[in-house]
């Protein structure tokens, strides 16, 4: 198998993270790339915090029910995301690197060429410490130069926090 076609597309990003008492969000819209290698799909798309100095990359692959999310730039990581799984990695960042752990709680990947969305709520623990549950909801839109971004309102009922 070989590679597919790369197209233009639009990740919106929903990050929830619940410890506790303590909520927060994060949203993010960049445009990036998508493609189909080897019967695996990716995201790819760039991103820059404003306390980062440098972009960091960000792909996303979906290997059948497995989704990977890999970062390099000023954090660097591999998060794995699989029903029912844990997954172990460090969480490399200019101050040191971290041990994470994330258990998959729920996952849902409906993507088709290019566009869909994909929902995964999982438990995180840094160097063995529980630090609650979170979520990602990711939007993918293909894109066209000139068109505008497709804004939706989250559902955050969607997500499924308490799963």
């Amino acid at each position: 198998m070989g590679t597919s076609k790369e197209k233009k597309v639009i990740v919106c990003v929903l990050g929830i993270q619940q410890y506790e008492e303590y909520e927060n969000s994060i949203e993010m819209v960049a445009s990036g790339k998508y493609y189909e290698k080897n019967g695996k799909k990716y995201i790819t798309y760039k991103e820059r915090l404003n306390s980062e100095s440098e972009d960091t990359t960000t792909t996303i692959k979906i290997d059948g029910k497995q989704v990977s999310i890999i970062r390099f730039g000023s954090i660097n990581f591999t998060m794995t995301f699989e029903l029912n799984k844990k997954y172990t990695t460090y969480y490399d960042t200019i101050e040191g690197a971290l041990l994470i752990s994330v258990f998959t709680k729920h996952i849902n990947i409906d993507l088709k060429d290019g566009e869909g969305k994909i929902d995964i709520v999982y438990s995180l623990e840094m160097n063995h410490v529980s630090m609650g549950i979170n979520s990602f909801n990711i939007k993918i839109y293909t894109s066209n130069e000139g068109e505008n971004i497709p804004l939706h309102k989250y559902n955050e009922e969607s997500v499924h926090m308490n799963s």
